[in-house]
């Protein structure tokens, strides 16, 4: 009768159990990083859609200082890789008599952020004033 060495059979499940944990930790690391840089990535959109927003509010004002009567059911500025679109509603089916309600919303790829704004504008001499400017939940 003959003796099989088997010193070399232990080797195969080492490498193979080693091999495994290494591709799991690759995996792992990959997808950490992966999702790292999705998360900064929207934070940076956000930002983005945030100040297009800004943008289209500020072109808004720019408007009504040189027309107090001016309104827009609804304009597009674009802006770099994004885009604002703005509403300005006078009075009465937006908000109380001698306001201007300015809703500016910015889009930046898959991101969006709003903006309202509140003015008081004098008819006479047309001095506008700001009442409020605050980020609102947007709802398209």
């Amino acid at each position: 009768m003959k003796k099989i060495k088997s010193s070399g059979i232990i080797a195969l499940p080492v490498v193979l159990l080693t091999s495994g944990l290494i591709v799991e930790i690759v995996i792992v690391a990959m997808a950490t990083s992966f999702l790292l840089v999705n998360s900064e990535l929207g934070i940076r959109l956000s930002t983005d859609a945030l100040f297009m927003a800004r943008s289209g509010t500020q072109d808004a004002l720019i408007k009504i200082t040189r027309d107090k009567t001016f309104t827009s059911s609804g304009y597009n500025l674009a802006i770099d890789n994004g885009s604002a679109q703005v509403t300005v509603c006078k009075d009465a089916p937006c908000t109380t008599a001698g306001k201007v309600k300015i809703n500016a919303v910015g889009v930046s790829q898959s991101q969006s952020r709003e903006l309202e704004t509140i003015l008081i504008v004098d008819s006479i001499t047309g001095e506008s004033r700001l009442e409020s400017l605050r980020e609102i939940e947007y709802n398209p």
